[in-house]
C-alpha cells in the first residue's frame, strides 16, 4: 500500500511546486477547473481527488472535512507555485522552508481539528 500522512503529503506538495517551477506555461494552461464534458480530464481530476483524500486518511476528518481539506492542500500549494512563478518571494527566506513549515502548520491543524 501506499504512504500517506505527513511525509506523503509534504513530498506531493513539493513535487506540485516542482512541476510549476519546470512547467510553469503547462502549469497555466492546465490550472482550471476540468471541464465535466471531457471525459479524460474528469477521469484525471477525479485520480487526483482520490490520491490527495488517501493521503488524509491518517486524520480525523469526517468525509466533508476531507474534502475541505483538500481544497485547502490545493489553495496553499497553487498560492506557494503562483506566488514564487510571479516573483512573489522577494524575501531572502527559503520558499521551500516558508512551504514546509506552512504545511507543518496546517497538518498539524487538521491533526487537533476536534481538540478543544
Amino acid at each position: 500500500a501506499g504512504r500517506s500522512g505527513d511525509e506523503a503529503i509534504q513530498e506531493v506538495a513539493a513535487a506540485y511546486i516542482g512541476f510549476v517551477r519546470k512547467h510553469p506555461g503547462l502549469y497555466e494552461a492546465f490550472f482550471h477547473a476540468p471541464d465535466r464534458k471531457e471525459p479524460q480530464l474528469v477521469v484525471a481530476s477525479t485520480a487526483a481527488l482520490d490520491l490527495l483524500l488517501r493521503l488524509l486518511q491518517p486524520y480525523p476528518l469526517s468525509e466533508a472535512e476531507a474534502l475541505h481539506a483538500v481544497r485547502g492542500l490545493r489553495s496553499l500549494c497553487h498560492g506557494f507555485a503562483s506566488m514564487g512563478e510571479k516573483g512573489g518571494f522577494g524575501m531572502s527566506f527559503d520558499p521551500d522552508e516558508s512551504l514546509q513549515l506552512t504545511l507543518t502548520a496546517f497538518l498539524n491543524g487538521l491533526q487537533h481539528l476536534h481538540t478543544t
